[in-house]
């Protein structure tokens, strides 16, 4: 049996079964070719599985609103799926995105005041608004260490899908985020300092923004 057959398999049983089965935590398991007769073959399924009478509360008491929102952010924004996987990672390191950001910062050496950057910028890719090309090697391989992946799965990650958003709309998308949860950077930290014209650029700019 293939990879893709044997995935396709554990998938299906997966829906089946009831549980919240997640198209891309299979698919980040094959890549090239695998990955696309894998992504059409799940899409094949969905299209003709029967539709499960719809659950409002159960939805808003799983995770499943969460999965869907990011899985729409990263399809309408810049950062490829980074959305739907840096969370996920997180979740699986047992992380808030605090944890991950003080740690990330440590990693890149940031002083005090560079790290509401690292902050911005790390939410950035949460929400999909930060261009994935333009995210060096250094940070990437500092983030993998922290969430326990490779810098070589975030940087594919980050070239796929998405890339229809603007970098006003992106602007746009990041001013508009609610008050967050203990899930999240406090609120006060990411409008510290959010910048303006005039704050000069330096290492970690350039580590976040090389394109």
């Amino acid at each position: 049996m293939s990879d893709v057959e044997r995935l396709l398999q554990a998938f299906i049983r997966a829906d089946r079964e009831g549980g919240e089965a997640d198209p891309l935590a299979y698919l980040a398991q094959v890549r090239g070719t695998d990955r696309a007769e894998l992504e059409a073959l799940i899409d094949g399924y969905l299209a003709r599985a029967p539709r499960r009478p719809f659950d409002r509360e159960a939805f808003e008491a799983s995770g499943a609103r969460a999965v869907a929102e990011e899985i729409g952010r990263s399809l309408g924004g810049v950062s490829g799926e980074w959305p739907a996987l840096l969370p996920r990672l997180r979740r699986r390191a047992r992380l808030r995105r605090a944890d991950v950001v003080a740690r990330l910062a440590g990693e890149l050496g940031a002083t005090e005041q560079q790290r509401d950057k690292v902050v911005r910028y790390y939410h950035r890719m949460e929400r999909g608004t930060l261009p994935a090309d333009g995210v060096s090697d250094r940070v990437l391989q500092a983030l993998a260490k922290i969430v326990g992946t490779t810098a070589e799965t975030l940087r594919e990650a980050g070239r796929r899908a998405g890339g229809a958003a603007t970098p006003d709309a992106a602007g746009t998308a990041f001013a508009r985020v609610g008050a967050p949860d203990p899930e999240h950077v406090p609120a006060e930290e990411l409008m510290r300092g959010s910048g303006s014209a005039e704050e000069p650029r330096d290492e970690i700019d350039a580590a976040f923004t090389s394109a």
